[in-house]
């Protein structure tokens, strides 16, 4: 097999080249062939450019420097590669090919395609719509000359009864704080591993502001309430005063599903204060309460064609569960206070369960970077249990609660 075999077994679809250019190719070789061997030396010091992220240890590369030697030693197998690609230069200078058309999908059709997902669900059944909540928030602390970060974690539980004849409860546990890092856990057990840290503040927040705080809790702070709302108001309050047989009566098409928020937005006073996409927006929260799938199905819909809708593509939720991460409020700037720096930049987003589109968890991390967090750490988030949703089973009251 020749070097013209090899081409045309490479590349199947090209037109066989031409006489012309296969003497053109020919001579090209020759000619180089007769050429007297030349060296070639790489001179003036190798650099490197490298960005490394402050908290990444500092790493210094040595420049290499090599030389490179050029002869016709190689034998005939360089030869047929050299006519090879000699031939297929001339072979694509001389015919043109279409560049490729690449069309963007549209950037929120994930959200639409999970709706169509999320319609064709069945509608759930029970007597308690259980919502089960862990709530994570980092914050700045001192102790013992040493200042890290810890989690103050909540734990949340929501009973809501189909029936509005039965009662109501709510649940809330506080576990104080533990280190947010391994890193974090060092420094506070160098500092002695205090049962108490102080709080750090922005500069002139006053003392009663900034409390000191109880590190691991053994004994939870924890509250309860149970009670019957008359009607079977539902108690969530986001969308306006509305029952759960409410509800499970919303709209199901886009249009229908629309006028009711705006007239439950209008409601609450709050239409003379926001934009009308606004109002749509908050239609959100509806993602959080018991209403059906085909419901949930418009107001995906309703979000998806939404201008302050982004879907930034697959993510992990900070309890490890894979999803579907959406910005819900594009183009909003949010700001908290973060140790001594009063205005952090927020990034808010919110992950999809990828085949119910429940809310698996609404995460705020940092937008930009600051003393003791670096952009894009989680700050806050609020994350679903596996235990939410409709259930058969019953609430009964915590024995190691106060009740309300």
């Amino acid at each position: 097999m020749d070097e013209f075999d090899l081409l045309a077994r490479s590349l199947p679809d090209a037109p066989p080249p031409s006489a012309e250019v296969v003497e053109r190719a020919r001579a090209r070789l020759s000619a180089a062939q007769h050429e007297p061997t030349r060296r070639f030396v790489r001179s003036g010091p190798a650099r490197s450019s490298v960005r490394f992220d402050a908290t990444l240890p500092s790493v210094r590369f040595r420049p290499v420097r090599r030389r490179f030697g050029w002869g016709w030693t190689l034998g005939a197998a360089v030869v047929t590669i050299a006519v090879v690609m000699a031939v297929v230069t001339l072979v694509s200078n001389l015919t043109a090919v279409p560049a490729p058309v690449l069309v963007p999908p549209r950037g929120n059709d994930a959200l639409r395609q999970l709706a169509d997902q999320v319609a064709k669900l069945p509608d759930d059944t029970g007597a308690y719509w259980r919502k089960s909540l862990v709530n994570d928030s980092l914050t700045r602390v001192r102790a013992g000359g040493q200042t890290f970060n810890a989690i103050f974690s909540t734990r949340i539980e929501f009973w809501q009864p189909r029936d509005p004849g039965d009662p109501m409860q709510n649940q809330i546990e506080e576990l104080g704080l533990r280190p947010a890092t391994s890193a974090d856990e060092r420094a506070w057990r160098a500092a002695g591993s205090p049962a108490k840290v102080q709080r750090v503040c922005t500069p002139g927040t006053q003392a009663g502001d900034c409390p000191k705080l109880a590190m691991k809790s053994k004994n939870p702070d924890c509250r309860s309430t149970r009670t019957v709302q008359p009607g079977g108001v539902f108690g969530d309050r986001r969308v306006g005063e509305v029952t759960v047989a409410e509800l499970a009566a919303l709209p199901t098409d886009d249009r229908g599903l629309r006028e009711w928020v705006r007239g439950h937005g209008a409601a609450m006073g709050r239409m003379s204060k926001q934009t009308d996409n606004e109002v749509l927006a908050r239609s959100r929260h509806l993602l959080e309460m018991p209403i059906r799938p085909a419901a949930r199905a418009a107001v995906l819909r309703l979000l998806a064609d939404l201008p302050t809708t982004e879907v930034r593509g697959r993510a992990t939720d900070p309890l490890g569960r894979a999803g579907l991460e959406v910005d819900f409020v594009k183009g909003k700037r949010y700001f908290r206070e973060f140790g001594k720096d009063d205005e952090v930049t927020e990034d808010h987003t919110t992950i999809l369960d990828l085949r119910t589109g429940v809310i698996l968890a609404d995460v705020t991390a940092a937008g930009e970077s600051t003393e003791g967090l670096p952009k894009g750490t989680i700050v806050d988030y609020m994350a679903w249990t596996a235990e939410s949703g409709w259930t058969d089973d019953r609430p009964r009251r915590p024995s190691d609660c106060r009740h309300g």
